[in-house]
């Protein structure tokens, strides 16, 4: 079946484009016209190898995912069929790029492909994680409810992100203002004032000096301060890109007090959320964590998740496989075994996931109330010192005309 690009008017006249799916050109033409569009133009879309879309951020895949996975979850919840669900998804999506994939994906389904193997073609959208729970809800047939789970785990976090997000909007806007006035003030302010006090043969404050200072060097040398700032960060770039260097960096973010605890929690939401999915889903603990692996790109991450796979394989329950890192600590591995022992381990990772997002939104909220203050007095202090180094020869001058 072929994909045609079309433009048209709709009984009111309106340009109506977008395109739509058809053995041929003529049945395309009769779709449309059932649909009540005066055809302009109708033109077939060369077959698009799977990846070959536009660059779009990791985030707006991810969000993209989402809305597919919610849209099959509720039809495919109304007992609809995989074709028909599909259908409704196609129907649903504004982006043309988005619906020519689904378009894709139900085409390949139809010639006889699984599922999980038409959507494991387009593993930007859907990685690993997800094709193998969406194989396992195939095998069980069940596969309604592993596309509500897994609608439901996609809501768990993005409400976490936009927790995350909503909590350091705030200290980065004030950052943001603070560094606003410094660059004003250092741009306009302190210039007028220094030739003006270049005028008249007093020494200087230290403050007025070491402000002026720093404003001739920025105003003269911000060529090469630029120049310095963008060579750092190729050069931090390129290292990071490679191995030894992404390995470096990732185990850097552990070192910083505070965000090291948030970076840690974090990850143990979305591996508890993760593995509960894939093991309620009837996904084995090895293929559990080989999938659960792929959503994480920090290596200290990978590493860990692999040593457990080897345990594992080589017989190891899950609470002694995780017990080899510091990620996971006494209480949390107890909690696995107790699951493990009472043949509960999905519930138990689902409970645990959750314990540990309402202790992450508390600190969160603690910090940001107390990061409020810090910064309000960081930005008194710098603008109270420009001021100050401003006043203090004007003080001087007004003296020596009294």
């Amino acid at each position: 079946m072929a994909i045609y690009d079309y433009r048209g008017l709709n009984a009111v006249g309106k340009n109506i484009k977008g395109i739509i799916d058809a053995p041929s050109v003529e049945i395309a033409r009769e779709k449309l016209k059932t649909r009540g569009l005066y055809l302009q133009e109708i033109s077939e879309v060369a077959h698009r190898k799977k990846g070959l879309f536009r660059s779009i951020s990791f985030s707006q895949r991810r969000n993209v995912a989402s809305i597919i996975t919610r849209q099959l979850s509720f039809m495919l919840g109304a007992q609809l069929p995989v074709i028909n669900a599909l259908d409704g998804v196609i129907d649903q999506m504004e982006d043309e790029d988005v619906k020519k994939m689904m378009i894709d994906i139900k085409e390949r389904i139809k010639e006889g492909k699984s599922v999980s193997r038409a959507f494991a073609d387009y593993p930007k959208y859907f990685n690993q994680m997800y094709v193998n729970t969406v194989h396992a809800g195939e095998v069980s047939g069940k596969l309604d409810e592993v596309f509500k789970r897994l609608a439901g785990m996609f809501e768990k976090n993005q409400a976490l992100i936009a927790k995350l997000r909503s909590a350091l909007t705030y200290p980065a806007l004030m950052l943001l203002f603070a560094l606003v006035v410094i660059i004003f003030f250092v741009s306009f302010i302190i210039p007028t004032f220094a030739q003006l006090f270049a005028d008249f043969d007093q020494a200087l404050p230290l403050p007025t000096r070491l402000l002026i200072g720093s404003t001739n060097v920025i105003s003269k040398g911000w060529w090469i301060i630029l120049i310095v700032i963008a060579a750092a960060v190729l050069l931090l770039r390129r290292h990071y890109q490679s191995e030894r260097g992404r390995l470096y960096f990732d185990r850097m973010v552990f070192k910083f007090p505070v965000v090291n605890k948030l970076i840690l929690d974090t990850f143990k939401i979305r591996f508890s959320y993760t593995m509960s999915l894939m093991l309620t889903s009837g996904i084995g603990v090895i293929e559990a964590l080989e999938g659960t692996r792929d959503i994480f790109k920090n290596r200290v991450y990978i590493d860990v998740i692999n040593r457990a796979i080897e345990s594992v394989k080589k017989g190891e329950r899950l609470s002694r496989a995780l017990s080899s890192n510091q990620l996971f600590n006494a209480s949390l591995l107890g909690m696995i075994h107790a699951g493990e022992m009472g043949d509960r381990i999905p519930e138990v990772l689902d409970s645990i996931g959750h314990n540990i997002e309402v202790e992450l939104t508390e600190r969160v909220q603690t910090l940001t109330s107390l990061a409020e203050p810090i910064i309000i007095v960081i930005i008194g202090v710098l603008v109270g010192f420009a001021i100050l180094s401003i006043m203090l020869p004007i003080f001087q001058l007004n003296q020596m005309f009294m």
